[in-house]
């Protein structure tokens, strides 16, 4: 006797089993989809209100002065400090050292201000984003919320699906390739 969830089960299957090959080409964009409502999801709770306040507001009213607090806090490697600039519930690390100072705006584009830092040591740069959140100016990490709002996350998405969408090609042209191959045996040599 069939169940109304049986049945319902065995039309998922079959809409399945039909369409998989529409499935696994829309699979990287899902999975980008789903990135995206993941870092929207979590955004409510990225950032401390505390940090938030009028005072901070007029602390960093602007990209410089964060900029040079942030050069300030990465050469006495003042964690209270950078997590203040970060305004963040969970400080993200970053790279700290007495030898790190701010060399010049780099890039700007519609929400963030590139700041270089530069290692006098070991001649390494380091680039620190700063954004303007709830009426102050911010330090940015490099995590999953950046790569979503500069767009930084296209370029790692946009080759993998093109990979994944030449793989699923490559895998349809070698199906019909068998199967052309074996229906032209079946007639050369007629099922022996």
């Amino acid at each position: 006797m069939d169940t109304p969830s049986s049945s319902l089960q065995s039309r998922v299957v079959r809409f399945l089993c039909k369409y998989r090959w529409a499935l696994a080409a829309a699979l990287p964009l899902l999975l980008c989809a789903l990135f995206a409502l993941a870092v929207l999801a979590l955004s409510p709770l990225r950032y401390e209100p505390s940090y938030f306040s009028e005072v901070y507001a007029e602390r960093y009213p602007k990209p410089g002065p964060t900029a040079l607090a942030l050069d300030q806090a990465l050469r006495t490697d003042d964690w209270a400090l950078l997590a203040e600039l970060e305004g963040l519930r969970w400080t993200a690390p970053l790279k700290t050292g007495p030898t790190l100072s701010l060399s010049v705006l780099l890039e700007r584009d519609n929400r963030y201000y590139y700041y270089l830092y530069f290692d006098t040591k070991t001649y390494g740069r380091h680039v620190h984003a700063i954004e303007k959140v709830k009426g102050r100016w911010i330090v940015a990490p490099p995590d999953a919320h950046f790569y979503l709002y500069s767009g930084r996350w296209l370029r790692i998405a946009g080759p993998l699906t093109v990979f994944w969408w030449l793989l699923e090609t490559t895998v349809l042209l070698m199906r019909w390739v068998f199967r052309a191959s074996a229906r032209y045996r079946e007639k050369l040599y007629g099922g022996r």
